[in-house]
């Protein structure tokens, strides 16, 4: 019959288990009152995680080969149900033990069964005396306690990691339909307002080809071709965010597409002589399914933005291209003047832009295209630091035609 120091024990380990929903906490909170309950001097937790064939231990103290992985799950299923008592490590199976450093004195095995489930294992040891057989069954009622407590915080655990899938999956989704709904209205205004444009731009060129230019007139109709092709650009990046073409991958070296982005950039003249752009990879041949055009528009809408940002045209661009398991990342980090935190959540939403003549379809356009690619955009930034976006490409993939 227990005593009342033994109850008084007991309810004090069944009460810790009641404190928290936290495994990690629950395994922490239940050490003190179970060496207490039976008198041991070490004790060793081991829990079935994602391999519910290795029991990993938790606690610390009483580990054996480092490299080992875990306990057996099968070994310690073999002992049964109950606590059961051996006179020293040498005793317990064989693949249990030589994961225990060797000690003497006597051992107590308490498996953590739970809905007909191995949850875990409790290692006691002491040198005073051998567990009896009432030692034993309490024990065992700790056990059957402890195993429905780390049942329930596992179960916890895996809600709650449901629910952050399904509110991710939910934010796709209202992002993927926000997303169409402005692919169709930029595509419908881009249609509208391209028509117009050709009349102005015809219009420009008649009056210039039969009307008398004054050095006045010539001014404005400078002016208003100059707007009229900022217009017609923005139309330009409104369509190609409007109707993205689905990318058609092949395996090709990924130095080479930077490269071919970059002279495409010097050619057309868009990097100014005052920024020095640099290019490093740590391999020659990094090879990644991708679309090479994409991906070429991607590093150039990149490489435009640090530009934007590099305050009165001097600074410096650095690209670097590196493998990156399963596959490469694309870094661009600028000299720029950086952007605040509370832009972070924003940068990427169609159409918000920090500059006065920006269509703020830059960063969206890449972020999709990485998506496209099934990989990540990433920026760190931080006011009056260094800016860098790294875009992350995977190796191995299907090939996408469309």
């Amino acid at each position: 019959m227990a005593t009342g120091r033994e109850l008084d024990q007991l309810a004090r380990f069944a009460a810790c288990l009641g404190a928290t929903l936290d495994v990690d906490t629950l395994i922490q909170d239940a050490l003190e009152p179970l060496s207490s309950m039976a008198g041991a001097e070490k004790v060793l937790i081991a829990i079935a995680r994602q391999d519910a064939r290795l029991l990993i231990p938790q606690t610390a103290g009483w580990n054996g080969d480092p490299s080992a992985r875990g306990i057996p799950a099968p070994a310690i299923a073999s002992l049964g149900t109950e606590a059961v008592a051996f006179s020293g490590i040498d005793e317990l199976p064989a693949s249990v033990s030589s994961r225990l450093t060797a000690t003497d004195g006597f051992v107590a095995v308490v498996p953590l069964w739970a809905q007909a489930h191995l949850r875990g294992v409790i290692l006691l040891l002491r040198r005073t005396a051998p567990f009896t057989p009432h030692m034993l069954k309490m024990l065992t009622t700790a056990g059957r306690q402890f195993a429905l407590a780390v049942e329930n915080s596992q179960l916890l655990a895996d809600l709650q990691d449901s629910y952050r899938k399904l509110m991710d999956t939910q934010e796709d989704l209202i992002r993927a339909e926000r997303l169409a709904a402005l692919g169709q209205l930029s595509a419908t205004m881009a249609h509208e307002i391209r028509n117009p444009l050709a009349t102005i731009f015809s219009a420009i060129s008649q009056i210039r080809r039969h009307g008398t230019e004054s050095e006045m007139s010539s001014t404005l109709l400078n002016i208003a071709e100059e707007e009229a092709s900022r217009l017609n650009h923005m139309v330009g990046e409104l369509l190609k965010f409007a109707r993205p073409r689905r990318p058609v991958m092949h395996p090709e070296n990924i130095n080479q597409t930077v490269s071919r982005a970059l002279a495409s950039m010097s050619a057309a003249g868009t990097i100014p002589d005052g920024i020095r752009v640099t290019v490093t990879s740590d391999r020659d041949d990094i090879t990644v399914l991708h679309d090479v055009d994409q991906i070429e528009q991607a590093l150039t809408l990149l490489v435009d933005n640090s530009i934007e940002a590099i305050e009165a045209g001097e600074g410096e661009i650095d690209i670097c291209v590196s493998s990156h398991s399963p596959g490469a990342v694309i870094s661009v980090a600028d000299t720029g003047c950086g952007f605040p935190d509370e832009l972070a959540v924003k940068i990427f939403e169609p159409f918000f832009s920090t500059r006065p003549t920006g269509t703020g379809l830059g960063l969206p356009t890449v972020k999709r295209i990485a998506e496209d690619h099934r990989g990540t955009l990433e920026i760190a930034c931080a006011p009056g630091t260094r800016t860098t976006a790294r875009l992350f490409l995977q190796t191995k993939q299907k090939s996408i035609n469309g």
